[in-house]
Formats: C-alpha cells, sequence, structure tokens
C-alpha cells in the first residue's frame, strides 16, 4: 500500500535540530570549532579543533 503523497519522506524538524546540536569538547567541555585545513600536497581537510588538540 502507497504512503499518502502529502507526508514528506524526510524528517525536516529532525535534520535541523541535529544541525543545530553543539559539539562540545570531551576534555574541556567548551564548543569545538571546525576549521578547514591546506595540506602540503594541496588537499582540503576538515579539522575539529579545541584546547589544542585535535579532536
Amino acid at each position: 500500500m502507497p504512503k499518502d503523497s502529502k507526508t514528506s519522506k524526510t524528517n525536516v524538524a529532525a535534520r535541523q535540530e541535529a544541525k543545530a546540536a553543539v559539539q562540545l569538547c570531551r576534555f574541556c567541555g567548551n564548543k569545538i570549532d571546525v576549521v578547514m585545513t591546506l595540506s602540503l600536497s594541496g588537499r582540503k581537510q576538515m579539522v575539529r579543533r579545541c584546547c589544542g588538540a585535535k579532536v
């Protein structure tokens, strides 16, 4: 039996809630900053940083 065509296939509210959630550092408890770095070979990399350590 097909679902009602008016219902959404994705839960938009849950997606927005997850996006708004803030990750906290496991060492100090502060917010983790996400930084894009560029390696010597030219590759871009997303790195999570907080309190001087890579998380």
